[in-house]
């Protein structure tokens, strides 16, 4: 485990972590760039990060997105937008582990927000196949519960991050991301059609330039990206061979997953076999 920093384009330094067999003995399958959910420090990532370094994957890397985790609270923060991480950082990323390892294929693993920022972020072609875990549409309509989730975002969290420029969010609302962040997922939760909608926002075209295979992981328990919301998501990547794995309550063996329940190591000897040799394979074996 190795940790490092890159730059983005508008010369902002950001955090990363890139994982390597604990055996010493480099894989000879794919590079795995893991593009985090909202508001989602890269650690969350590193036990299923160093699995795949462990079974196959040449190397796998972890990043901070601008105002995460150690990054939070920069003068930045102040004016960062939550497309900055799919236009500017998700980019900067892509580059990073490509300079490090330039004679391997690369597949990417977004989880959350990082299967929406893949479409947006212009990067396909530098990828040789991506998977979308507990990532769906964004909008509250498709969220189980979705009234609750209104009141929460536009009557509470919104009116103090307008005081605080701050918000709260995350499965236990204790993840704080900055105002303009929040806001713009606020408005984009919003709507029908979360950020394909958004006049402001152009990149939303690049879905259409997305060919490679995409594999779709779900979970029935998940709150957030719900079967209708993926099943969404999937129709925006219209150009890409994707295809649907959707854990059951009974395939998890009544286990709880939700939003994030996937990368916790107990599911090590369960769940991540079932998905990791996907990403981590080499090129010629789609």
């Amino acid at each position: 485990m190795e940790d490092i920093s890159f730059n983005t384009d508008d010369n902002i330094a950001l955090q990363a972590t890139l994982f390597e067999s604990n055996a010493g003995l480099p894989g000879k399958g794919s590079l795995v760039l893991i593009s985090s959910a909202m508001g989602t420090p890269r650690k969350y990532y590193r036990h299923f990060a160093q699995y795949m370094a462990d079974n196959g994957a040449r190397a796998v890397m972890t990043y901070d997105y601008r105002c995460v985790g150690d990054q939070a609270n920069q003068p930045h923060c102040g004016s960062t937008q939550m497309s900055d991480w799919a236009l500017k950082d998700f980019p900067a990323a892509v580059r990073s582990i490509m300079a490090r390892y330039p004679e391997h294929h690369l597949s990417g693993l977004g989880h959350s927000f990082g299967g929406q920022a893949f479409g947006l972020s212009g990067t396909a072609e530098h990828f040789d196949r991506y998977m979308t875990l507990s990532s769906g549409s964004g909008f509250l309509g498709h969220m189980k519960d979705p009234e609750k989730l209104r009141f929460r975002l536009n009557r509470i969290a919104y009116p103090i991050s307008l005081i605080l420029r701050n918000a709260t969010v995350g499965e236990d609302f204790k993840t704080k991301i900055p105002h303009g962040i929040f806001n713009q997922w606020r408005k984009w939760s919003n709507s029908h059609d979360y950020f394909m909608s958004d006049q402001s926002l152009p990149e939303t075209r690049r879905f259409a330039d997305v060919h490679i295979p995409i594999m779709s992981v779900g979970f029935e328990d998940d709150p957030y990206a719900t079967l209708p919301a993926v099943e969404t998501l999937m129709t925006w990547y219209a150009r890409a061979d994707v295809r649907l794995r959707w854990f059951t309550m009974e395939d998890t063996h009544d286990k709880p997953i939700g939003h994030k329940g996937f990368f916790k190591p107990e599911h090590r000897d369960t769940l991540w076999p079932q998905i990791s040799d996907w990403l981590v394979r080499e090129h010629d074996s789609r």
